[in-house]
Formats: structure tokens, C-alpha cells, sequence
């Protein structure tokens, strides 16, 4: 047939093969068909040979249950060989991985399956000759069972790929301890800890590694158990909601245990330690860190008058699965029909107060980016609505903008100028720029022209930049900027590893969401770099240098190893505490001062680093100051913000620094090589302290 002729219709009598939902296992059990464990075991085998095709296992399943399917159709159905073996499934796999080209991976599958089998085979022995020996009963969490060698036989070789006898050698050397201690019982825990005791003294450190679990000591457990549980997450709480239950807590510190050993490294697992570097979301690797989700891809068909209920329903798993935040966009457009009529106004203060009620059982935050509408109609609304709410205390988004759209809805309603300003004292407006080929859309996303679909950030280095300065001294920004971008490939590394891990576990990356994926770096002590590399002095020119360089490098080394790289404020609020907390014990160099009447660059400790693009109120400028810091850095949000105080010549001095940075912006002002300190009279407080 050529490539331009139509196929022929199926016959008339044509049906597709029935689908496969049972499965009979080896112990006789009918359980039902599992799709996805054909795409787990294909993978595993993928991990093995390196291959790393994603779509690889899915094509693999899809081939073995339509296989499975056209089997089925021609039996009889309710007869006992209607329903597959798990035999049967795993000879297909084989099969299909053989006809669809993948010896090598047909191999690495073939003695995975063989492994398996030998291990079910050892633990089948129950019949050994008669020792004359008394065994103590194992206790485990469902209860307490004989002592069994075989299951130490066949933990060995399915979890650390021991031979049979080596596997058999380490369990009877086990065996004996147990005996000679006459214990009565014995717990799982106690055991593994024999087997990692053998495995170490026999000299099998791949083996020990393989098998060795993951978990916290007791002491750290109730030092868990005996913190205080946070009430609320305001603003001054963190960009998050931090109030995580007990379950979460101890399960982020297996799992960050887990990434550091398993997941990236071992040369930056020990920059992450010595807190040089931290990888943020490293206690959930299998989570991606933020996602930005338009709001019309959550309802189902055309806006209607239901659209918020369905909006409530799709967005709820959608938060829970991010480690720190979901940004809602377009929220006008999926909710216009639902906000129709008399009550609109009340319509829009329910659906706020519900998106703030799943961000608070989630423990994360759900805020909104670009609402969109026409005219700024429905970002007016939408403003007042927020600072309504924030003045009567109750859990609402927190709102992006750029200056574009708020002026749009100020143009319409002045008086809403208190509202903005009363939300960006409060930290729930935050203020955001657009580049010219891509627009911020989340914290460590950018979206690219055009693109509408979901779009996530999977992980976040924040550099620890005062420490770099440290170690290149005063007046040395060349040496400063060579270690820097020396600390970017480091940070690459780990962002490298969690991708690769994640696309091996499927759960991290939801199927039907289809989002693209990108990655963060987030500077911190950026005002305490700065201080060191001058003598005491901060220079937003220098800043802007040194994110241009952070920007570019990050940039440039992601497209060689395929990551999208992006700035961003938002990730460092606790890497910034844990940094200066290490550096604090560490020695420092001093020299000369070379001006003493400039402030000493380390006078006090810091309890914290300064996170994001925050300035001393000194350099503020009225908006110039961040202006010349942010001349490098396309699209972006100023990140944090402080509560200024109010003055009687400009009574919203927040909203009025606002436009003067994007005026300055928009000025195209050159970055100066040496920033003057400004009088007392000139300064002003802007996003940051």
C-alpha cells in the first residue's frame, strides 16, 4: 500500500480483543491485572543496561496486554485458561522485548526473572536436616514467624544479587550468632543487622550497600516526636506552608538519607553536608519542587457553570504532589460562566477561601499567576477580593503580577491602590517581570512563547555564595566568578542524578498531566557576597555581574546535558539558616582592612544568609538599586518582600518603588562598575532588607 492510499475499514463482525483484568499467581491466587508492574519490571531491566527510553516500558506493556487481549478472545470465556499465569505475562515480556530489537535488554530482563525464581526456590526449603537446635521466633511488624534460613538465603540474592552459596554461607554464619545469644526472640531489624555485620567482615561492600536499609535512630525519631507542631503559615512563616504533619517529616528524613547515598554522588552528597551547596526537595526526590498549571486544563470540556468544582477536584492531588507549590493561571477564563450573576462577587470569595482550604490540608501553597480577562476587569475583582480576605485573616492564594496587569485593574478602580499596597506589605502580591522570550510563570519555571501546558520545576541547588567569596578574598571577583562557575557544574551533577532518577519511578511524573520539565538554582547570601568581595561594601553592579554569569553558566551547561535552567529567589529560605550555621564554626582569614570607614564585611553573625534578590535599605535607590541588580536576569519576581514604613510624601511606598524599578527597567540603565553610597535622605525601602 502507498504512503497516500487510505487503509481498508475493518470487517463488519470486527472487535478490538477484550482486555485483560485478572491474573492468576504462582500460589494459585486470582488477582487482578496490573499494567504497571510490566512497565516497572521493563524498566529495572532498562536501569540495568542503561537504557533510559521512558516511553520504552509503556510500548512493552501496551504489545503484552493486547497480546494478552487477542489470547483471551479465543478461549472460553469463564473456563480457568481465560485468565493468564504470571508465567505467561513474563514470557511475553520477553518475547516482545526479543521482536521489538532489545537483546540486550531481553538479557538483563532473562536474569532478573532468574534471580527472582532462584530466590522463590529458596525460600520453598523447609525440609533441612535436624540440628538439635533450639531457634527463637522473629518478630516482625504483622506479627512473629519461625525462624527461616531460606528467607536470609533469598533476601540475599533478590536484594544484593548474591550467588546461591554465598548467600546460603552468609545466612548459616547469621544462624549461629543467633543460636550462641539464646534469645527468644529476635526482631527483622536485629537480623539485617547480623547479615550487614557478615557481609562487611566477608568483605562484600557492594553486597552490604545493596541490601543495607534506610531508616533514622531511635534518639532522632523522638526528637521528632517532642518538636512543636506549627499552628498556621502566614507570610513571615516562608513562601510555603511548613506545617507538615509527623508522617511527612520522618518519611523526608529517610528519603533525603536515601538521596544522598543512592540518588546523586558522592562528592556532592558531601558538598550538600558541608553545606557548600544545598539541594532543595532532597527530602522528597520523588516530587517535583513546583508546577505551574493553567486553570482550563482542569476542568473537563468547555467553562461552565460547575467549572470550580471541577477546578477543586483536579487540583487537589496536583498540590499534595508538589514539594513546595502549585501556581494556578488563567483562573478568569476557567471560571468566567461560574462567576455570572448577582453573587459573582461572593462566587469568587467561596472559590479563593476553598483554593486556600486544599492548600492548607495539603501543606503546600496553591497561589495564581496571570489571571487573565479582559481589561483587568477580573484582576480588579480578584484584588479586592485577596486583600479582603488577608484584612479578616483567612488562608487565601497568594497572587503574581506583572506591573502591566495591575495597572490595567488600578486604571479601572483607583481606589484598589490600598489594597495592592496593603498585599505587597503583606507579601500575598508579588511582583514579577517578563522577558522577552520567556515569561515567569512559578517559582523555577519559565515558560517559552506560545506554550500552554503545564510546566514543573523537579528540583533546586542554592549555592552558598558568601563561602565562595570567603575563599577568594577581597577584590577578587575573577577567582570568585571561576569558583562559581566551578559550583554550577557540581550543582548540575545532583540536578542530573534526580532527573535521572526520576524518570525511573513513573509515580514522580504524572502521565496524564504531560508537563514539561525544568530545573532551578537559587543564590544565596547574595547581599554577604557582595560585602566580602568589596571590603564592606555592596554593589549592585557587581550583583548583576555575578548573576549574569550564574544565569549564563547555569544556561549554557544545561542545554549540554538537556536541563532547562532558570534563577530563582524562591528556593533557599532554609538552605540560607543551615549555611550560615556551618559557616559560622568555621575559621575565617582576615587581613588588613584596605578603607576603614566602610562597615567591617562580617561585623555581626548571621543567623541567616539573605535569600533572593533582597538589598540593604541603603541601596534601595527608590527602585534604582534592584534595577541595576536585576539588569541580567530576563524574567524574574522580587523575592522576598518587607513591610516598608509609610512616610507622608509617599503614603504606598511599596507600590510606588514598584514602578520605578520597572521604569529603571524599562530605561535600559547601564549597570555602573562602582555603585555610590547613597545619603540617608535617598534611601527608601523596597522588596527586601
Amino acid at each position: 500500500m502507498r504512503p497516500d492510499e487510505n487503509p481498508s475499514p475493518p470487517p463488519a463482525d470486527w472487535a478490538p480483543p477484550p482486555k485483560v483484568r485478572s491474573v492468576r499467581k504462582r500460589d494459585g491466587r486470582v488477582v487482578p491485572f496490573e499494567r504497571g508492574r510490566i512497565v516497572a519490571a521493563v524498566r529495572r531491566a532498562q536501569d540495568a543496561v542503561g537504557d533510559h527510553d521512558p516511553l520504552f516500558s509503556e510500548e512493552v506493556a501496551d504489545v503484552v496486554a493486547l497480546a494478552l487481549g487477542d489470547r483471551q478472545a479465543h478461549l472460553e470465556p469463564g473456563s480457568p485458561a481465560a485468565i493468564p499465569e504470571i508465567e505467561q505475562i513474563q514470557d511475553l515480556v520477553e518475547q516482545a522485548l526479543i521482536e521489538m530489537g532489545r537483546a540486550a535488554l531481553a538479557k538483563a530482563y532473562i536474569l532478573y526473572r532468574d534471580r527472582r525464581a532462584r530466590a522463590r526456590e529458596a525460600l520453598t526449603i523447609t525440609e533441612r536436616p535436624e540440628r538439635g537446635r533450639q531457634m527463637p521466633l522473629v518478630r516482625a511488624g504483622g506479627g512473629t514467624s519461625p525462624w527461616d534460613q531460606g528467607r536470609i538465603v533469598a533476601a540475599l540474592m533478590e536484594e544484593a544479587a548474591l550467588p546461591r552459596e554465598i548467600a546460603e554461607e552468609v545466612a548459616e554464619r547469621v544462624e549461629e550468632r543467633v543460636h550462641d545469644a539464646r534469645l527468644r526472640r529476635v526482631s527483622t531489624t536485629l537480623v539485617r543487622e547480623l547479615v550487614d555485620n557478615e557481609l562487611m567482615a566477608m568483605g562484600l561492600e557492594t553486597a552490604l550497600h545493596r541490601q543495607e536499609s534506610v531508616g533514622i535512630p531511635r534518639h532522632d525519631l523522638r526528637q521528632l516526636l517532642s518538636r512543636p507542631r506549627l499552628q498556621g503559615a502566614g507570610p513571615e512563616e516562608g513562601w510555603w506552608n511548613d506545617d507538615c504533619d509527623l508522617g511527612e517529616t520522618v518519611g523526608g528524613e529517610i528519603l533525603a538519607r536515601y538521596a544522598l547515598t543512592d540518588v546523586v554522588d558522592e562528592r556532592t552528597a558531601d558538598l550538600h553536608r558541608a553545606g557548600a551547596l544545598d539541594i532543595e526537595g532532597v527530602s522528597g526526590p520523588h516530587q517535583v519542587l513546583s508546577r505551574a498549571v493553567p486553570a482550563e486544563l482542569c476542568i473537563r470540556g468547555e467553562p461552565g457553570p460547575r467549572s470550580g468544582y471541577e477546578l477543586l477536584a483536579e487540583l487537589a492531588p496536583l498540590v499534595a504532589g508538589s514539594g513546595r507549590c502549585l501556581v494556578l493561571e488563567g483562573l478568569a477564563v476557567a471560571t468566567a460562566p461560574m462567576l455570572r450573576g448577582a453573587r459573582s462577587n461572593a462566587g469568587l470569595r467561596d472559590l479563593l477561601v476553598a483554593l486556600g482550604a486544599v492548600a492548607r490540608a495539603a501543606g503546600r501553597r496553591l497561589d495564581l499567576g496571570s489571571p487573565g480577562g479582559r481589561g483587568g476587569r477580573f484582576t480588579a475583582r480578584l484584588l479586592g477580593e485577596l486583600a479582603s480576605l488577608a484584612t479578616q485573616g483567612n488562608a487565601a492564594p497568594r497572587l503574581y503580577l506583572t506591573l502591566e496587569e495591575l495597572q490595567a485593574a488600578l486604571d479601572l478602580e483607583r481606589d484598589l491602590e490600598e489594597a495592592a499596597e496593603a498585599l505587597l506589605v503583606r507579601g500575598a502580591l508579588v511582583p514579577v517581570w517578563h522577558g522577552k522570550d520567556e515569561r515567569w510563570a512559578a517559582p523555577g519555571c519559565r515558560r517559552r512563547p506560545r506554550e500552554r501546558g503545564a510546566i514543573a520545576c523537579a528540583g533546586a541547588v542554592a549555592i552558598n555564595l558568601p563561602r565562595l567569596a570567603r575563599q577568594a578574598g577581597p577584590w577578587r571577583e575573577d577567582l570568585f566568578l571561576e569558583a562559581l562557575v566551578a559550583r554550577v557544574r557540581s550543582a548540575l551533577d545532583s540536578l542530573e542524578a534526580l532527573d535521572a532518577f526520576q524518570r525511573r519511578h513513573p509515580a514522580a511524573r504524572p502521565d496524564d498531566l504531560r508537563e514539561r520539565i525544568g530545573w532551578a538554582l537559587s543564590p544565596v547570601g547574595l547581599v554577604e557576597a557582595l560585602r566580602i568581595l568589596a571590603d564592606g561594601e555592596v554593589r549592585p553592579g557587581q550583583g548583576a555581574r555575578i548573576l549574569g554569569v550564574l544565569s549564563d553558566a547555569s544556561r549554557r551547561f544545561g542545554e549540554e546535558r538537556g536541563l532547562a535552567l532558570a534563577l530563582s529567589p524562591f528556593f533557599g529560605e532554609r538552605a540560607g539558616a543551615r549555611m550560615a550555621r556551618i559557616d559560622a564554626g568555621a575559621p575565617r582569614a582576615t587581613q588588613r582592612r584596605l578603607f576603614s570607614d566602610l562597615p567591617a564585611p562580617e561585623a555581626t553573625a548571621s543567623v541567616s544568609y539573605t535569600t533572593g534578590y533582597a538589598l540593604p535599605a541603603s541601596l534601595l535607590q527608590g527602585g534604582a538599586g534592584h534595577a541595576a541588580l536585576l539588569a541580567t536576569v530576563r524574567a524574574g519576581a522580587l523575592h522576598p518582600s518587607v513591610n516598608p514604613e509609610s512616610s507622608a510624601d509617599d503614603p504606598r511606598p511599596m507600590l510606588a518603588a514598584w514602578r520605578r524599578f520597572v521604569a529603571q527597567r524599562l530605561a535600559g540603565r547601564s549597570i555602573p562598575s562602582r555603585s555610590p553610597r547613597p545619603s540617608p535622605a535617598e534611601t527608601e525601602p523596597l522588596f527586601g532588607a
